[in-house]
């Protein structure tokens, strides 16, 4: 990627950093959607060519757009499940390019012991949610929320493994980042550990820059293999 990216990346990483420590945490969380809007009209302008990357990127830029309004209880079940489908349209996108892929029975046992895991470990962490047992219906997206990210990371390991090259590479960061970023805010947020809104912040920008990076290597390498049929 050029060197202007890189250093816009740095900028919007120092101003929302900046933003964190000097703004209070709702304030600042317009730092974190102007970081996700610019990134996405850079998509936007140039690397639009594929619809359904497009429809994830214009989500997860609702999603933070809608974390400004998060105390908001119908909003914030928005943002989860604007968030899940998101996750659930990068899935879709890439699980064409996967549709051959079997699993054997040793990895069939491991998946399931870490999505058991996963459950066990969302449950511990649904407690710490103010009023999770009366609101149904959160507790739900929650839940939801938890296992489609560890489909989306799954997912992404899964085309690194099979390809094995610099796009699987990027998605599997770029899953990572996102799910990092749900969950140090979540820590930040429920556990009162101010801290992690840093690490939110960081990986989240870092997630969606990277986003941008591997539409450009996508639609590149799409653009050449149409080259090449000619």
């Amino acid at each position: 990627m050029k060197f202007w990216f890189g250093l816009l990346v740095l900028i919007m990483i120092v101003a929302n950093v900046l933003a964190i420590y000097y703004l209070d945490p709702i304030t600042d969380r317009w730092f974190r959607l102007l970081a996700t809007v610019v990134f996405f009209l850079i998509f936007l302008f140039k690397y639009n060519t594929d619809k359904r990357l497009l429809i994830a990127f214009s989500l997860l830029t609702l999603c933070d757009g809608l974390l400004i309004f998060y105390e908001d209880s119908i909003v914030r079940n928005i943002i989860y499940l604007v968030r899940i489908s998101a996750y659930l349209a990068i899935i879709k996108f890439l699980y064409t390019y996967l549709t051959r892929l079997r699993l054997n029975l040793i990895t069939a046992i491991f998946t399931a012991f870490v999505l058991a895991l996963d459950i066990y470990m969302l449950h511990d962490m649904a407690i710490y949610i103010p009023g999770y047992r009366v609101d149904f219906l959160f507790t739900i997206l929650f839940y939801t929320m938890g296992l489609v990210s560890l489909a989306l990371v799954a997912t992404c390991i899964s085309y690194l493994n099979r390809y094995a090259d610099a796009k699987g590479f990027l998605l599997v960061v770029i899953s990572i980042c996102l799910v990092l970023s749900d969950l140090t805010f979540y820590n930040a947020y429920y556990l009162n550990f101010d801290v992690f809104y840093y690490a939110d912040r960081i990986v989240n920008i870092i997630g969606i820059a990277l986003l941008v990076v591997f539409a450009t290597k996508w639609i590149q390498n799409k653009e050449n293999e149409t080259l090449t049929e000619i």
